[in-house]
């Protein structure tokens, strides 16, 4: 459905130097609203500009962005609206993930010590514990390779176990959300 020419109101185009300021604030704002739902955020961005287009054009990009104050301090109050019960999903996951990653370089270090002591030990190579993780090493002039004995998966379970405890997976049960125990 359209609006007739007649009673659609003139829109103002911003300059490219206020675009780029007003898209530098709802930058910053986007990074502080990090645990805000994703739909939701880029919902109230996409609100947030056309009311900072709006305000533009009755004053300038600068005070229509200073009338909203400071990204952080914006962010928090949209934050704060949320119900303190829901899970934090993006948290769980960047949580579980560094795990990952870490583990990942630990192991590629360590890897990468044994692949020069693997050199002068023979045909038989080097195997070696960390932690959880039997690897043997062999590296010979025919070619490198590495070996793992693959026993229960410790790092993605560990993995998992962050991301359920950081996330607070358990407030998506309404019977464990926190105020609803003993009838309150």
């Amino acid at each position: 459905m359209s609006i007739p020419a007649s009673s659609a109101t003139p829109r103002h185009r911003p300059s490219l130097r206020e675009r780029l300021r007003r898209e530098a604030y709802l930058l910053d704002l986007q990074v502080w609203l990090d645990t805000y739902p994703g739909r939701r955020r880029r919902a109230l961005v996409r609100q947030l500009r056309a009311d900072l287009d709006a305000a533009a054009v009755e004053s300038s990009m600068s005070e229509a962005i200073a009338s909203l104050g400071d990204a952080r301090t914006l962010a928090r109050e949209y934050l704060d609206l949320l119900p303190r019960d829901r899970p934090r999903w993006q948290v769980g996951s960047a949580w579980a993930l560094g795990w990952l990653a870490a583990w990942l370089l630990v192991v590629g270090v360590f890897v990468a010590a044994l692949l020069q002591v693997a050199a002068g030990a023979g045909p038989d190579g080097v195997r070696a514990r960390l932690l959880w993780a039997e690897l043997t090493v062999r590296n010979t002039e025919a070619g490198v390779s590495v070996e793992s004995l693959a026993g229960f998966p410790w790092s993605l379970v560990i993995a998992l176990t962050l991301f359920l405890f950081v996330s607070r997976a358990w407030r998506v049960v309404p019977a464990l959300r926190p105020g609803r125990r003993g009838g309150a």
